[in-house]
């Protein structure tokens, strides 16, 4: 399942300007870092209103529920109106958003503004993988500039908010994510406008929009869909749910269980950002793991050990030991996420772009379900096992989807 490392077709790095080519990279930065800098500080915010265990769940799934209903929508409507137009609107979003979490310190204003700051964060996301059809002609060296410069924010972004947490209370923490989003904005303005013809056609920004450009449309989400008749993309399909489902847990009740044990909001958000050390290095010895092991037996093995890395979390008695944990799990993470999107790109076809909506779907599904799960085990069984049974049944099930797509992949058996 090994991929070429070159393009034929992909333009040398030096064919587009460096000024249409940093606004691409900051907005990847900004957009990918912000779920980071939320996975750290809205369950911070969430203890201080005193809610249960079942509501901390749902509050901070409830960031997953638009990117969810409307990432193959978003899509769909960047190539009609543009994408750089589209960015922009929800760009604005993720500077509205966080400044009014302290305003309104109520269970359901949380859910309302979760929600609006993910799909902000979502539709920065994927408009810049779109982008580097649009802008960039699909290079895999401009997408490798993308994925590096996507790690400063990781790594900068969750100990810078911890620490405005530990300094300035909520007003700090969430002011400085509306700074994050600012840039984010700033980003998306200084994009060149995509003509009529780019790669990843109909991005060229349109003058006239109506309402009914705006509305999704059922054609769009059942051709994505039907990509799932695939037994290739199936696979990858099931195997991004369990992967981002671990995500799930690190964005909700990892935060809570390390502020239960006393750490300070700037060496949890180290513990998160720490991780992306070992995922560079995990990206980069995916292609040589696929060639001697096959990519499918890589995939299970990889993921499965990166649930295993939060799974044992409350086993963990020192910083050193959940330094460790989390630097693993991100460079099982690492290894995993190209082969997923080798294998997509290698069977969607002409459909790429719907394969990202469908893509990104399921990632945030993923991190939407498992904080109510945990929310409800550690309701009736305490926090501590909710991360031994939810991670004992995604790598369970995770198993399972191997065994069963095993004839999907004939080179593995």
């Amino acid at each position: 399942m090994a991929t070429s490392s070159a393009t034929p077709s992909a333009p040398d790095a030096e064919a587009i300007p460096l000024r249409d080519q940093l606004p691409v990279y900051a907005a990847g930065m900004f957009s990918n870092g912000a779920v980071q800098l939320a996975a750290v500080i809205v369950p911070l915010w969430m203890l201080t209103i005193d809610p249960s265990p079942l509501m901390v769940g749902i509050a901070l799934g409830a960031r997953q529920v638009l990117p969810v209903l409307l990432s193959i929508h978003g899509g769909a409507l960047m190539d009609r109106m543009g994408i750089r137009r589209v960015m922009i609107w929800f760009s604005i979003l993720g500077v509205v958003t966080p400044i009014l979490f302290p305003v309104f310190p109520f269970f359901f204003a949380v859910l309302i503004l979760q929600m609006l700051g993910g799909i902000s964060a979502a539709m920065g996301w994927i408009g810049t993988q779109a982008q580097i059809g649009a802008i960039m002609k699909g290079s895999p060296t401009y997408a490798g500039r993308v994925t590096f410069f996507n790690r400063f924010g990781t790594l900068a972004g969750p100990p810078a908010t911890g620490l405005a947490w530990d300094l300035g209370g909520p007003w700090g923490g969430f002011g400085f994510l509306t700074f994050w989003g600012v840039a984010l904005l700033i980003a998306c303005l200084a994009m060149p406008k995509a003509k009529t013809g780019d790669a990843g056609g109909g991005t060229a920004e349109s003058a006239d929009t109506s309402w009914r450009d705006v509305l999704p449309r059922v054609g769009d989400y059942v051709s994505a869909f039907k990509l799932m008749a695939i037994p290739a993309i199936a696979f990858v399909v099931s195997v991004t749910l369990l992967r981002h489902s671990s995500n799930g847990m690190l964005t909700s009740f990892y935060v809570v269980w390390l502020e239960l044990q006393g750490y300070s909001g700037t060496l949890i958000g180290g513990l998160i950002s720490i991780s992306s050390i070992l995922g560079g290095i995990g990206s980069l010895t995916a292609g040589r793991l696929a060639k001697m092991f096959t990519a499918y037996r890589v995939l299970i093995f990889s993921v499965c050990c990166a649930i295993l890395c939060l799974t044992v979390t409350p086993l963990l008695g020192s910083v050193v030991l959940l330094a460790a944990a989390s630097m693993l799990r991100g460079g099982f993470m690492g290894v995993s996420q190209p082969l997923l999107i080798s294998i997509m790109a290698q069977s969607a076809g002409d459909s790429q772009g719907k394969a990202v909506g469908l893509r990104t779907t399921v990632n945030r599904l993923a991190i939407l379900i498992v904080p109510v799960i945990m929310g409800a085990v550690a309701e009736v069984m305490g926090i501590a096992a909710s991360f031994y049974i939810v991670g004992a049944l995604l790598i369970s099930l995770m198993l399972f989807v191997g065994w069963r797509s095993r004839n999907a992949f004939p080179k593995a058996d």
